[in-house]
């Protein structure tokens, strides 16, 4: 008995011990949590790779013990791979690298229409690094700049792009965030092409990077743009607004946005939807697919300018049929765009491989032209349940 008692304290011991072995103090790491990707002129070193390091001192201004600098710092580096970068980092990064806090990668545009092809091979296959961070591509910018914005609100660039990102997805719908490994999965698919949301500058002005950009109402900041869609790996085209928002109705990832419907000449009404599910069908006809869409979507009458009635429930019978006019014109506008690319990012041909395996297996090969030429039927039923505390509109004593 004394004997197992003795071989647990020594297990204990052990254990407490080795949890120790690798551990390592925060200002000895380079604590790395954001990282871009740009494309270079140099064709011996094609990648240029910017890494943004916590900086220690500068967070703790946060606090009463003071600081100093800035919360963030950013190196760069040139080099063959992403691989190769990360050692020639430990050149000019005066700590241990250390990448597994990573929380978001950003894209340059112009690295992103070059073709991101094998790109996030070293990232998927790394011990220490996550496939959980979102992706972005920069939108007429580089990685670099965008990663060097002195952000007025949040403590690093990367925080306020995440934030915004997201949402932006919850109250309009027009982008998402895409994580690392579901942009892989994406680029392998052969029923689906990736797409990825954008980010861009407002306000740009030389004052951006500079701590200066506090010293105004209207500094310089990062705001989601658009969505970047991508065919064979390459980015071909940018949609925005209601075109990028239609993606994300077909693909039922819509969490709650504001459809605009004209209720006279000058006066419009303000649609809240709160949910939308989309189905997708395929079936074959004539050895051609045609592809049906089903949506159904709820949503509440919010505001209105013109005088309208809302007791009378065929009214909103009226809006329901208005509304869903106005989806589907946008539904199709948005498809037409992607058919004329070549671009399937709503996974139409995964859900034809799905349902019609061998005639996928004959055509995939072909699914970009088969794509941009098949007949695309689209069903939006809409339900408006409430509108809202008042059934009137308030009206001014001049009018």
């Amino acid at each position: 008995m004394k004997l197992n008692i003795s071989l647990l304290w020594i297990t204990a011991i052990c254990l407490l011990i080795s949890g120790c072995s690798n551990y390592r103090e925060l200002n000895e790491l380079g604590v790395i949590i954001g990282m871009g990707i740009d494309h270079n002129d140099d064709p011996e070193n094609p990648y240029k790779v910017t890494y943004q390091v916590i900086n220690p001192s500068g967070l703790a201004q946060t606090s009463t013990s003071g600081g100093k600098g800035l919360a963030v710092i950013n190196y760069t580096v040139t080099a063959k791979t992403l691989v190769e970068a990360f050692s020639k980092a430990s050149a000019v990064i005066p700590r241990e690298n250390n990448i597994s806090h990573l929380s978001l990668i950003i894209i340059g545009e112009e690295l992103a229409r070059n073709g991101l092809d094998l790109l996030f091979d070293t990232i998927d296959r790394g011990k220490n690094q996550r496939v959980s961070v979102p992706v972005f591509i920069a939108r007429g910018k580089t990685a670099e700049y965008m990663l060097g914005v002195i952000e007025p609100l949040e403590i690093t660039p990367g925080k306020n792009i995440i934030s915004t990102t997201k949402s932006e997805q919850i109250d309009y719908g027009s982008t998402n965030e895409v994580l690392l490994y579901e942009t892989i999965s994406a680029l392998m698919s052969e029923g689906k092409y990736v797409s990825l949301p954008g980010i861009s500058i407002r306000n740009d002005s030389k004052d951006a990077k500079q701590t200066s950009n506090f010293e105004t109402t209207a500094p310089a900041y990062i705001e989601a743009k658009g969505m970047a869609i991508f065919r064979k790996g390459k980015l071909v085209r940018w949609l925005d607004g209601e075109t990028a928002r239609a993606v994300q109705f077909v693909t039922s990832d819509i969490n709650r946005t504001d459809v605009v419907i004209p209720c006279s000449d000058t006066g419009n009404a303000t649609i809240t939807v709160i949910r939308a599910k989309s189905k997708m069908k395929t079936k074959i006809n004539h050895e051609k697919p045609v592809i049906h869409t089903h949506m159904n979507v709820m949503g509440e009458m919010m505001q209105t300018s013109c005088d309208l009635d809302m007791s009378d429930p065929k009214l909103l019978k009226e809006y329901e049929r208005k509304m869903e006019t106005e989806l589907k014109k946008q539904l199709k506008r948005t498809i037409r765009i992607t058919q004329k690319e070549k671009t399937d990012v709503f996974g139409f041909g995964e859900a034809l491989s799905r349902t019609n395996p061998d005639y996928w297996h004959k055509h995939k090969k072909n699914w970009d032209d088969l794509f941009s030429e098949a007949e695309i039927s689209m069903k939006v039923n809409v339900d408006i349940i409430n509108s809202g505390m008042r059934m009137e509109p308030y009206k001014p004593k001049w009018r």
